[in-house]
């Protein structure tokens, strides 16, 4: 029988999956300096579709009355939001932020952008 994920969960109850999105952090945050291209969406996307899958390798499934390929991709995103957040209350600026606050110059931007977007496996998975 699968555990289910309801509407409140925490990350932190699921280590496999937060293990996942803090290997996947860096890789998303580079995205995110993008802001809302294709790619960054198509990556998103797919980093979306591989958590779900190893959610469901480890009999988790998320409540289908809570949530949808959307929401999960919204709650991923929140998280990868708090962690910056909570990077900039100790004066460290990263992602889009950094963008905007012009500390990430346009040819750095370009080679990002020319940089395909890699998923990561923590190291326990991969036993």
């Amino acid at each position: 029988s699968k555990k289910i994920l309801r509407k409140k969960f925490s990350w932190k109850n699921y280590p496999e999956l937060e293990s996942f999105l803090i290997a996947n952090r860096d890789e998303y945050l580079r995205h995110s300096t993008l802001n809302y291209t294709v790619q960054q969406k198509r990556y998103n996307n797919l980093l979306t579709e591989r958590l779900l899958h190893l959610a469901s390798e480890h009999g988790y499934a998320f409540d289908e009355s809570d949530f949808s390929f959307v929401t999960v991709r919204d709650r991923i995103r929140c998280y990868y939001k708090s962690y910056v957040q909570s990077l900039k209350k100790r004066g460290v600026v990263i992602g889009y932020a950094a963008r905007k606050a012009g500390l990430v110059g346009e040819e750095e931007l370009e080679r990002s952008a020319r940089t395909a977007g890699r998923i990561y496996l923590p190291p326990e998975t991969l036993a």
